[in-house]
């Protein structure tokens, strides 16, 4: 019998990106001796603007589309379901992407093929290639999304935006997303913590690329400084978690940020806003850091992004 492996996709009002995002799915070219499915859990239990892309699509979606609506708001609710339903029916890996990202038609085979290249029980992480608006400056990706990894790299943790995690894993180690910030970001950053200290490997794959639109409400500086003092935050929970000391942690956010304030003073002066936003951002990040280690929270998903 041929293992299943089911695509999971956790949507919130936004139907039309939901929507291409299947549309993406269903051109999918599918592993051999693989069983796939795609799941989309709704967490709007209200207008169930996603459940009705489902109906529309599943009729003649080349394999099986299914919809669950998780009343619960906030992301590692809608994820913690998507546990719940795979493991009812027992399969075999669950693959996240979002619902404002769209796929490749070789993608789930590069992503799939190296999980079993490796075994098939690590987590495999590809990459994200995030498209930016025209009106955007072309620093902006460059300061903002500077990651360079290679196909093989180890990874500490990783996120939920193209990732393929094995059932047995999830099943023996008794993972699960944690509720207790719900419309905070960085639950797949903690989930993925825990999963590597309890001897679990994460491996990236270049290969298995996702594509992303981003909107122009995330196009800003505004919206940028947001996101990284809102990593910094989970940042902080993440050395927490892996065992280093408060005090350690506040100290060396600090330092950074001073850092950072006077990189960013510096680039202000001698280049403007292009040298200046980069060390501007890495100071919002360390500031909350500094905020994490004393419990901040940050409700980052409360508004989404259309």
């Amino acid at each position: 019998m041929h293992p299943l492996l089911v695509i999971c996709i956790c949507t919130y009002q936004r139907p039309e990106r939901l929507r291409s995002s299947l549309q993406s799915l269903a051109k999918l070219q599918l592993p051999t001796g693989l069983n796939v499915a795609a799941l989309v859990v709704d967490n709007d239990s209200v207008t169930q603007a996603g459940r009705e892309v489902v109906e529309e699509l599943s009729g003649s979606f080349p394999f099986t589309l299914n919809c669950a609506v998780e009343e619960r708001r906030g992301i590692p609710c809608a994820r913690n379901r998507c546990i719940d339903e795979l493991d009812n029916i027992g399969a075999d890996y669950l693959v996240f992407i979002d619902d404002d990202e769209w796929v490749e038609p070789d993608w789930l085979i590069q992503l799939y093929d190296y999980s079993q290249k490796l075994g098939g029980s690590s987590v495999v992480c590809g990459s994200v290639v995030r498209r930016w608006p025209d009106s955007v400056p072309a620093y902006y990706s460059r300061i903002f999304y500077r990651q360079k990894r290679k196909t093989g790299e180890q990874l500490n943790y990783c996120a939920t935006s193209n990732v393929l995690i094995p059932m047995s894993s999830i099943r023996s180690l008794g993972l699960r997303f944690n509720e207790q910030d719900p419309l905070g970001a960085g639950t797949d950053v903690i989930f993925f913590t825990e999963f590597k200290a309890k001897g679990g490997k994460i491996v990236y794959c270049l290969e298995a690329r996702v594509y992303e639109a981003v909107p122009e409400s995330r196009a800003n500086m505004r919206w940028l400084s947001r996101r990284k003092f809102s990593a910094g935050i989970t940042l902080a929970k993440h050395k927490l978690a892996k065992g280093r000391g408060h005090t350690s942690i506040f100290v060396s956010a600090l330092g950074q940020l001073l850092i950072s304030s006077i990189g960013c003073i510096l680039g202000l002066i001698f280049g403007g806003k292009r040298l200046g936003s980069g060390p501007w951002l890495r100071a919002c990040r360390s500031a909350g850091m500094a905020c994490g280690v004393f419990g901040v929270r940050s409700e980052f998903y409360r508004v989404v992004d259309h």
